[in-house]
């Protein structure tokens, strides 16, 4: 390491080197030790992002010469110009790129288990600002670099108080139970939905200075993996960004081999295909997108670590390949993604100008082909049945960088009629790709290799949101109106009168409009009604005597629209109970309940949140009317066992002097002890005395597996082969109010290959697709993605959506061939399962978006099942209607459930008819 007589080191400001076997570092004296760099270098300034959701603080530290910092927003304005082809053309860019420097971000710490890379940009950061070779000097002058070293600050946090734990008391750690807030492994997932802290800051700083490179690190390939992937490639990406993959990877992997480093690779691991990474946000910006995944960084040494054959053979990707068995200390995490890394640096510097270059014409190429290409605009009518939710929907478009326009008059181009007041996003805009990847229909035929995460994520789809496409020039010409502030409905309260009624739409946020009155009386019309000359649809909330300013106030903060008449309708009607609602956690993963939660925050239902391992003790339904129990495991047996109870010492996870970053959200003296039998009688006894239950994935298949879901059992198709894939679901009982306000038949539902649920059948069992599975097909089949049906022409449009088979005619049988006979034939089965929503009940009919092979094996197969119980009822969920917060569209499968908990019967058979 270079010494300095003026730049602390880190071995003289920690009193230890990164790779110091046994240590970790909190992301806090991370920031400290960027802040006294900053103090002592002038070639190092010190930014920040912004703050977690538990308050504390998102770090970026730029270095480069002294030269270049004194000018930094010269540098920065430069950039800005590259990234807008409209304002900057090909001369000009020529000219900017001369004295333009790009930026090179590196950021860590994303996934809190993977230690390694926050330990390593620390010793990064001080030889870079001080080191004096050529070779850094090369770096320092033609190129500025960024370093995030903690992304996920809350995680970090966490995961350093559970090592030092075990550490210094000898005892079991805690597992890392919480990373953030909400979500572990999944905040790398949020690139579409953009609902983390974490996720917007990035996407904020890439917005505001344009980055060239980000380059995001992990762990979890020996030795060193970078980033190009087998494919299939995302056919949105400008075929310069998947160049770029290759160029760097190759001069990292040969200048690596050449020094005889083993185990640095590339191609073997990773797809390309799914645009919801932390990295793709660069991709979506024009910007270049990159990991690395590199070898555990411990902290402690792994003796004797022994690779399996198939990462240790020679392969043209891999042509010095890992050692069969090495002893692996942090230390050799630290140098070899530092040095491969520095490699990347030096080239990004020496070929300034080439990146520059692409990177405008990555940009110039996005709007000419808004311009020539299949799309030339995408519209959003105004008049949407649900118009909150397509608000929410342009909304996230927008903070991501979008231009959105209203039409200023009614015009017709390429054959669709545009409205005064639709919304128009032209297709020639810099960040055109971004809106080809999330808004065209995507199609990954099974003969590929087995996808890394999701295939299919459309998201007017998964908004439930008509959006129509333009292939029409004249677009361009017509006059539309700029969006310069948040996109938001206007609500409140017209008309005269004592009673105000809100028509239920779908819109979520009438859950909170609830909540936010919860002393306000409020009805729900069992029927559809009409009064004053409006519609109103089952499930409508009815407010009489209500206070109209109070009223009018939350419902103008909500952007819904309430009407006021002279008297209640006469329609048959149930007062919308607030229920009191309990929330069920296991002290093994937070990974998929954290998106249940994160809607409930969002929309301000209130609830408990206590363990597994606590409801068992507690008497349920004396305290809650609604219990939510999401998926929280891998496998039903897992859920029940829970932390497994292994040896004498209790597992505490709790704020501690040791550990003063646990216990925000649960706190416990033992974690050990899942739900086990205890619990699920607790929960059974819950359902019987009128409670009512949301389940889905994990809770599912515990609750069928072990006979508290009597009546309904889980498969394991082996023809089924999806994953994380949008499904058409078609609405079996229509007269349910968990479907209140969705006003059709079929509705847009993600699944990725289980639960297969079954009414009264045989099987029991389900298993996961393990999404790392080795492909043994690498045919690259790719169909271009195309602008996708309105959901308003489905069944029965003149061409089946790119992604799907062929369509058939929807079976319009109001129940399916999953209901039992006895039902259909309309007897009384009040406490048999009510198929509420459906696979449709032909395979061709399936598949909207993304991968599915195998489509018979669910057809006609529940998505929703109402199973009464005693005096209440288990809402069991196939699809995941909160998921990664993408799902908006099926958000009010749970919310109806919840604003309706104790009258979830109505329109059952043996029920009176409203």
């Amino acid at each position: 390491m270079p010494l300095s007589d003026t730049v602390p080191s880190p071995l003289k400001f920690f009193g230890r080197i990164p790779g110091t076997p046994g240590e970790l570092t909190y992301a806090a004296d991370i920031a400290r030790y960027y802040r006294e760099l900053a103090r002592t270098s002038k070639r190092v300034k010190y930014m920040t992002l912004g703050t977690s959701e538990e308050g504390r603080e998102q770090v970026v530290l730029a270095i480069a010469d002294e030269a270049t910092l004194a000018k930094l927003d010269d540098y920065k304005a430069q950039l800005a110009a590259l990234s807008d082809p409209r304002r900057t053309n090909a001369t000009q860019a020529a000219e900017i790129i001369k004295t333009a420097k790009p930026i090179y971000w590196v950021t860590s710490g994303n996934h809190s288990p993977e230690t390694g890379g926050p330990e390593m940009l620390i010793e990064l950061a001080y030889r870079l600002a001080v080191e004096d070779t050529p070779f850094i000097r090369n770096i320092r002058d033609n190129m500025i670099t960024f370093i995030t070293p903690v992304i996920e600050v809350d995680g970090r946090e966490k995961i350093v108080d559970t090592y030092y734990y075990g550490k210094k008391t000898g005892k079991p750690k805690p597992p890392l139970v919480y990373w953030g807030k909400y979500v572990a492994h999944d905040n790398n997932r949020d690139g579409l939905g953009q609902y983390l802290k974490l996720t917007q800051a990035i996407t904020n700083e890439i917005l505001e200075w344009h980055p060239t490179v980000m380059h995001d690190l992990h762990e979890a390939q020996s030795y060193l993996y970078t980033s190009t992937g087998t494919g299939p490639y995302n056919p949105s990406l400008d075929p310069i960004q998947t160049n770029e993959w290759w160029l760097l990877a190759e001069t990292e992997v040969m200048e690596m081999t050449k020094r005889n480093v083993p185990g640095v690779f590339t191609y073997g691991f990773y797809d390309g295909w799914v645009p919801n990474y932390l990295f793709w946000i660069a991709h979506t910006h024009n910007s270049f997108g990159r990991f690395y995944e590199v070898q555990s960084y411990g902290p402690d040494i792994q003796k004797g670590l022994k690779l399996a054959p198939s990462v240790t053979s020679k392969e043209w990707y891999r042509p010095n390949p890992p050692l069969p068995s090495i002893d692996w200390a942090p230390r050799n995490n630290t140098n070899i993604q530092e040095s491969a890394l520095l490699f990347a640096l030096n080239r990004v510097a020496t070929d300034r100008a080439l990146y520059l270059e692409n990177y405008w014409t990555k940009s110039r190429n996005a709007v000419e082909v808004g311009r020539t290409g299949a799309i030339n605009a995408w519209v959003v009518p105004a008049k949407q049945h649900a118009p909150h939710n397509a608000a929410d929907m342009l909304e996230m478009l927008r903070k991501q960088g979008i231009e959105i326009a209203t039409a200023s008059q009614d015009f017709t181009a390429g054959g669709v009629k545009v409205a005064a007041g639709d919304y128009v996003i032209r297709a020639d805009q810099p960040y055109r790709t971004l809106l080809d990847m999330y808004l065209s229909v995507q199609n990954y035929p099974v003969s590929n290799p087995r996808p890394y995460d999701d295939t299919g994520w459309t998201m007017q789809y998964m908004h439930n949101v008509e959006m129509k496409t333009i292939k029409d020039a004249a677009v361009f010409s017509q006059p539309l109106t700029p969006v310069t502030g948040e996109i938001a409905p206007r609500g409140g309260v017209t008309g005269i009168g004592s009673t105000i009624v809100f028509n239920h739409n779908g819109d979520n946020a009438l859950v909170a409009l609830r909540f936010r009155l919860k002393g306000t009386k409020m009805l729900a019309a069992e029927a559809p009604f009409e009064i004053d000359g409006h519609s109103y649809a089952a499930g409508s909330f009815i407010l009489p005597n209500a206070n109209r300013a109070a009223v009018a106030s939350v419902a103008e903060a909500l952007g819904l629209e309430g009407q006021a008449v002279a008297a209640a309708p006469a329609v048959a009607s149930h007062t919308l109970t607030v229920p009191r609602i309990g929330y069920v956690h296991s002290w093994l993963r937070t990974q998929d309940e954290g998106w249940w939660r994160a809607a409930l925050d969002h929309y301000g239902i209130p609830y408990d949140y206590f363990a597994d391992t606590t409801l068992k003790k507690l008497n349920l339904r004396a305290k809650y009317d609604v219990l939510i129990y999401p998926t929280v495991a891998n496998s039903a047996r897992e859920q029940f066992v829970g932390v497994a109870m292994n040896g004498t010492d209790p597992i505490p996870y709790k704020k501690t002097a040791l550990t003063p970053h646990l216990g925000q959200l649960d706190s416990a003296d033992d974690i050990r002890g899942g739900v086990g039998g205890d619990g699920l009688e607790a929960i059974g006894r819950f359902v019987k005395a009128g409670g009512t239950l949301l389940a889905d994935g994990s809770t599912v298949e515990m609750l069928s597996s072990f006979g508290v879901a009597q009546g309904v059992t889980v498969s394991q198709p082996s023809e089924l082969y999806s994953k994380g894939a949008i499904m058409r679901g078609m609405i079996t009982d229509q007269a349910s109010p968990i479907v209140y306000g969705y006003g059709a038949k079929q509705l847009p539902i993600y699944f990725s290959q289980s639960p297969v649920l079954n009414i009264a059948r045989g099987g029991s069992g389900m298993g996961y697709f393990d999404p790392n599975g080795p492909g043994t097909r690498l045919a690259q089949n790719i169909t271009p993605n195309v602008g996708p049906a309105p959901i308003s022409a489905w069944p029965g449009a003149s061409a089946a959506p790119a992604s799907a088979a062929p369509a058939s005619t929807v079976d319009p049988s109001p129940f399916g061939s999953a209901e039992p006979a006895s039902r259909a034939s309309g007897a009384a089965q009040t406490q048999l399962p009510r198929v509420v929503m459906s696979f449709p009940a032909k395979a061709n009919d399936i598949l909207l978006s993304g991968m599915l092979s195998g489509g018979d094996a669910l057809t006609s197969k529940p998505l929703v099942v109402d199973l009464p119980s005693g005096k209440g009822h288990m809402v069991l969920f196939a699809l995941r209607p909160f998921w990664r917060w993408q799902t908006q569209g099926s958000y009010m499968l749970g919310f109806n459930t919840i604003l309706n908990w104790d009258h979830l019967s109505l329109g059952s058979p043996g029920t009176p008819a409203p």
